[in-house]
C-alpha cells in the first residue's frame, strides 16, 4: 500500500524544476496540463495520468490524459471515479487518496475497477482531488506502473509539495477562464448592438470596434490603416481632440473628419477617460455620419450616445427632423414613402421619450 505522510526536503537539484516553473506561469488549462505531465512523469513512475475537470457528481466532463507508452495495449485511461465515488462520499474533502486506501474500506472497489478495465496494466493510483467546498472540482489521477510497489521519500516528498502548486495554478487558471468567457460575452453583445462605438486607449490602439463602427470606418479608409489601427484620417483627427491629460480639464469632446472622395462627414464623440488601467487613459467613440457644410446638418456629436437607442435608419430620420425638414422632404431625401418616415418618426418619440419636432431637436442640440 503506499502512504502519503513523508514530507523531506525536495532536493534542490530537481531536474523537473524547469516543469515546475511552467506549471506556475500557465495562464490556460492546455498549458497547465502540459506543464503537470511533464512534471509528474519526470518524477514519478507514472504509467499515465489524467486531469478530470468540470465534475458533476463523480462524472468528469472534460478532461487531459497521458499514457506513457502510446502503443500501450491497454489503451487510454479510465476516467470515471466511480471506483472512487463511496470512499469519496464517505470521506469529504479528502486532499489525496490511493487505490490501496479505497480498497481498505471498500471490499467492491477492486470489482468495479475491473468492470471498467480488466487489465489496467498498473496495480495502485493516487488521486489528488481539489474541492470549492465541498464540491469537487478537480482530480489528478497518477497511476504508478505495474513494477513499482513502493514509492520513494524523494517521490513523496513531490507529491507533498506538488498538491499546493497544482492547487493554485489550476484556480488561477480557472480564475482567468471564467474572465475570457466573460469578456467574450461581453464583447459578442456590444458587438451586435446597432452602436457604432470603439474604445481605444491613449495610444488609439482599438480595445474594441462594434461591427457598424468597423462598417462604417471602412468607408474613411482613404489611406491604408495598419492593421488594428483606426484608418488614419480618424486616428489624426480623434488625437487632437483628445481631452488633457488634466483630470479636471478632462471632457468630453467631438471632432468631424470629411469624407477622402465625396461630401460626407463622420462625426466622432470623445467620451471623458475611462481609468481602466494603472496610469493609462482608455476613450469611448462614437461614430455617426453626417452631411457636410453646406447641406442639411446632421445631429451634434454630443448627442451621439444618445442616439445609441435607435436603430440607424432612425437616426437618420431623427437628424433630419432635428435639422427642420418636413415629413414628405424627408421621405424623398431617403427614398422612402411618407408613411414609413412617419411611422418611424413616431419610434424615435417613443424611444427618446419626447412628443414633437421641437422637443426631439432642443434633445439633439445637447
Amino acid at each position: 500500500m503506499l502512504t502519503l505522510d513523508h514530507n523531506p526536503a525536495i532536493d534542490p537539484a530537481d531536474s523537473a524544476a524547469a516543469a515546475r516553473a511552467a506549471l506556475l506561469k500557465s495562464l490556460d488549462m492546455a498549458d497547465l496540463w502540459r506543464a503537470c505531465a511533464s512534471l509528474v512523469t519526470r518524477v514519478l513512475p507514472c504509467h499515465s495520468c489524467s486531469l478530470m475537470l468540470d465534475i458533476d457528481g463523480y462524472a468528469p466532463q472534460r478532461g487531459h490524459h497521458f499514457l506513457a507508452q502510446a502503443h500501450d495495449s491497454e489503451g487510454l485511461p479510465v476516467t470515471s471515479l466511480d471506483v472512487a465515488a463511496p470512499f469519496l462520499d464517505a470521506n469529504p474533502q479528502v486532499r489525496w487518496y490511493t487505490f490501496s486506501q479505497i480498497v481498505s474500506q471498500d471490499a467492491l472497489a477492486a470489482a468495479r475497477l475491473r468492470a471498467q478495465n480488466p487489465a489496467p496494466g498498473w496495480r495502485e493510483f493516487i488521486h489528488m482531488a481539489f474541492w470549492n467546498g465541498r464540491r469537487l472540482e478537480a482530480v489528478l489521477s497518477i497511476r504508478i506502473r505495474a513494477e513499482r510497489t513502493a514509492l520513494s521519500d524523494r517521490e513523496l516528498a513531490f507529491l507533498t509539495e506538488l498538491y499546493p502548486v497544482l492547487d493554485a495554478s489550476l484556480q488561477r487558471v480557472r480564475s482567468l477562464e471564467s474572465e475570457r468567457i466573460r469578456h467574450k460575452a461581453f464583447e459578442a453583445l456590444l458587438y451586435r448592438l446597432p452602436l457604432a462605438a470603439a474604445i481605444v486607449d491613449d495610444r488609439l490602439t482599438p480595445l474594441y470596434v462594434s461591427a457598424e463602427a468597423r462598417k462604417l470606418l471602412g468607408a474613411w479608409s482613404g489611406t491604408a490603416a495598419a492593421s488594428g489601427r483606426l484608418p488614419l484620417a480618424v486616428e489624426r483627427a480623434v488625437r487632437l481632440g483628445l481631452p488633457q491629460a488634466d483630470p479636471a480639464a478632462a471632457a468630453p469632446g467631438a471632432v468631424a473628419v470629411p469624407h477622402p472622395g465625396d461630401a460626407r462627414v463622420l462625426r466622432i464623440a470623445i467620451g471623458a477617460p475611462l481609468q481602466l488601467a494603472a496610469g493609462r487613459r482608455h476613450f469611448i467613440l462614437t461614430f455617426m455620419e453626417g452631411a457636410s457644410a453646406g447641406a442639411a446638418p446632421d445631429a451634434s456629436a454630443r448627442a451621439l450616445p444618445l442616439l445609441s437607442r435607435l436603430s440607424p435608419s432612425e437616426r437618420k430620420v431623427a437628424a433630419l427632423v432635428a435639422s427642420g425638414l418636413r415629413n414628405h422632404d424627408i421621405a424623398e431625401r431617403l427614398c422612402r414613402s411618407r408613411k414609413t418616415v412617419e411611422s418611424q418618426i413616431s419610434s424615435i418619440y417613443r424611444k427618446l421619450d419626447v412628443g414633437n419636432r421641437a422637443q426631439l431637436a432642443r434633445l439633439l442640440a445637447g
